[in-house]
């Protein structure tokens, strides 16, 4: 039974997952019952609700299915690369790099129209990257350097917004509603902006779980294992800015989804990124989705930001880690 749990697992929170679509299609400012909802999804027929479904509702939770899936997958890599319990897209600086561009672009172009934040976010989240990546190579790149190098990358630019924001805030009101991290809005272009770096990243990573695996051995195991770990570390690196790029740019910067999942799932199936990385995916997902159904709901018709309700349900998680951690 033990090895059958990792399987049982995935499909489990596959199909919460795909029943949590209707779900989140039946709540907003007009309530569409669960079971129409479903009917309207299977079969669309031009009336007001099939059209609420398919031009609002599905895109926006679709949206948060692969906004939770790349933030999880990411923070999966970040904390197996690094081998540091703490690392997370929205701590190693990639998160608070795409604010930072994008602040900075409705900054010097305060008439740059709200389409164009997420070429800005995805810019971002390279530039911190790099950065990241500039400032911890030494010789190779250590867990340790990499890490404390995405902290200081991560204050700096998280500095640098607040700042701007602080300066000029009546020229950047919109990008203030874009850095709460929200799924109000999303259509499906912003569906078609993030998938193919979704599905990419899902596969590049599953086919890449055993040397992730190998990493997390140590670099003197992996190496005699065949495995080259700088290499291997800078690959996962590029995949993990263009996940977490790819959802910050639909999104805006949503937090502690990288952080919490990766741990839930390995508390779950183990230390195998063959079925860690999968149940992630799916679990950042739910959270995803969830979090924005709470954030509709809660104190309707007033809308909470998913980012904020994240924000509420891993801050404490955080800290119990920070307090367990020997760092």
């Amino acid at each position: 039974m033990g090895n059958k749990k990792p399987a049982i697992l995935l499909i489990f929170f596959l199909i919460i997952t795909v029943l949590l679509i209707p779900l989140s299609i039946e709540f907003g400012d007009i309530k569409i019952p669960f079971l129409k909802a479903l009917d309207g999804l299977i079969h669309p027929n031009g009336s007001v609700e099939s059209v609420i479904i398919w031009e609002y509702r599905l895109p926006r939770t679709l949206v948060g299915v692969f906004v939770g899936m790349n933030l999880a997958i990411a923070g999966t890599l970040l904390q197996a690369v690094t081998q540091n319990p703490l690392a997370a897209p929205n701590i190693i600086g990639i998160t608070a790099g795409a604010s930072f561009v994008t602040v900075l672009s409705m900054f010097f172009i305060p008439f740059l129209p709200i389409s164009y934040l997420p070429i800005a976010a995805f810019a971002g989240s390279a530039l911190a990257g790099i950065l990241v990546y500039f400032v911890a190579w030494k010789n190779g790149i250590s867990k340790e350097r990499f890490a404390l190098a995405g902290i200081a990358i991560d204050a700096l630019f998280q500095a640098a917004t607040t700042g701007m924001i602080v300066f000029a805030s009546k020229k950047i009101e919109a990008s203030i509603v874009w850095l709460a991290g929200s799924f109000w809005g999303r259509g499906w272009e912003h569906v078609l902006m993030i998938l193919p770096w979704s599905v990419i990243g899902i596969i590049l990573t599953l086919i890449l779980s055993s040397r992730i695996n190998a990493i997390q051995l140590g670099d003197d195991i992996a190496t005699s294992l065949g495995v080259s770990v700088q290499r291997s570390r800078i690959f996962l690196l590029i995949i993990t800015v263009v996940l977490a790029g790819s959802a910050v740019a639909v999104s805006g910067p949503i937090g502690f989804i990288g952080l919490v999942i990766p741990h839930l799932s390995r508390l779950l199936v183990g230390n195998d990124h063959k079925w860690v990385l999968p149940i992630s995916a799916l679990l950042g997902a739910m959270l995803a989705v969830i979090s924005d159904l709470i954030g509709r709901t809660l104190l309707a018709p007033i809308e909470i930001p998913v980012g904020v309700i994240t924000a509420l349900l891993g801050a404490p998680y955080f800290l119990y880690l920070l307090k367990k951690s020997r760092l």
